[in-house]
């Protein structure tokens, strides 16, 4: 294991203690990237690792949803969005803590780059095959976009 992988799961883990010792309520943001009929996941190098995922992160202080998911989606996979708009906004409480978290929806034309200290895998699946390692969550939002139906209330 690097060094840059043991720095992210130890900040990733403080991370979490504070945020549930203290409810600190959060401000996320996922990215459904989309191209053609596929659609972009990715596996996190420090926690869920045997996990796929929606891109994303949190939001800036003075940053709009689309804006945050737009950098994240670019900084996690090297992908450009076009096209973006927001699909609908989420509790989880998850992981122990209020999390808000927003879906946007956006598409590329770009081969994914994963960052290789934050992510273990980043690619493309056909919107019909989702791997059966995607978490729920992500699960249920590529199906609501997928399929044109509005978002659940359910995270």
């Amino acid at each position: 294991m690097t060094p840059l992988r043991i720095a992210y799961i130890v900040a990733h883990r403080v991370r979490l203690f504070l945020r549930r010792a203290f409810q600190i309520k959060t401000r996320g943001v996922k990215a459904v990237v989309l191209r053609g009929r596929e659609v972009l996941l990715i596996r996190h190098s420090y926690f869920a690792t045997d996990r796929f995922m929606l891109p994303g992160g949190g939001v800036g202080r003075k940053e709009t949803v689309l804006a945050a998911g737009i950098r994240e989606a670019f900084e996690e996979t090297g992908c450009r969005l076009d096209n973006v708009y927001v699909h609908g906004d989420f509790i989880s409480n998850s992981e122990g803590f209020p999390d808000h978290i927003t879906v946007i929806v956006g598409e590329t034309r770009d081969d994914p780059m994963p960052d290789a200290g934050e992510l273990l895998e980043a690619r493309f699946f056909p919107l019909d095959a989702l791997p059966d390692a995607l978490t729920d969550a992500s699960r249920r939002r590529v199906i609501e976009i997928r399929d044109g139906l509005p978002p659940s209330d359910e995270w």
